[in-house]
């Protein structure tokens, strides 16, 4: 599978995302359009257990400044949105659960050749994701 054909399998399985097209600027559209593209390369899921070590894989193992993956998503109407939707018991219990998974992470993000292109990374659609994922050597955390 292509990383174009992962993207379109994450966007079918995945309707309830915040429509890039419709983002409240065009930079945040593509913060979310490179985000989802982190989510189809590292093999998450959208659930929040995954969203949250998703943000971790982003933190450690893609070329974007920490402060900019933070701070570029915050104030913005799709921050708000996100915010209200989440219950703060659950948040904790997925964080504190995560932590073994989140060890996992910074391990295998050590081993990488190099970091995952936050943007820029539309020279790599039509290649394999296996191919994708050996360059870089990313080993996802599931099979």
């Amino acid at each position: 599978m292509t990383l174009r054909e992962g993207l379109d399998e994450y966007y079918g399985a995945n309707s309830g995302l915040f429509d890039t097209s419709q983002a409240s600027s065009e930079k945040i559209g593509a913060y979310l359009r490179n985000h989802d593209v982190t989510h189809v390369v590292f093999g998450t899921t959208t659930v929040m257990a995954e969203e949250m070590l998703q943000d971790l894989w982003t933190l450690l193992a893609v070329d974007i400044p920490k402060k900019d993956y933070v701070f570029d998503f915050f104030g913005t109407d799709e921050s708000k949105a996100l915010m209200q939707s989440l219950r703060p018991w659950e948040t904790l219990k997925v964080m504190v659960l995560a932590v073994p998974a989140g060890l996992r992470i910074w391990s295998r993000s050590r081993r990488m050749t190099r970091k995952w292109p936050w943007s820029n990374w539309e020279g790599y659609l039509d290649r394999p994701l296996g191919e994708i994922r050996r360059e870089f050597n990313i080993q996802l955390l599931t099979s």
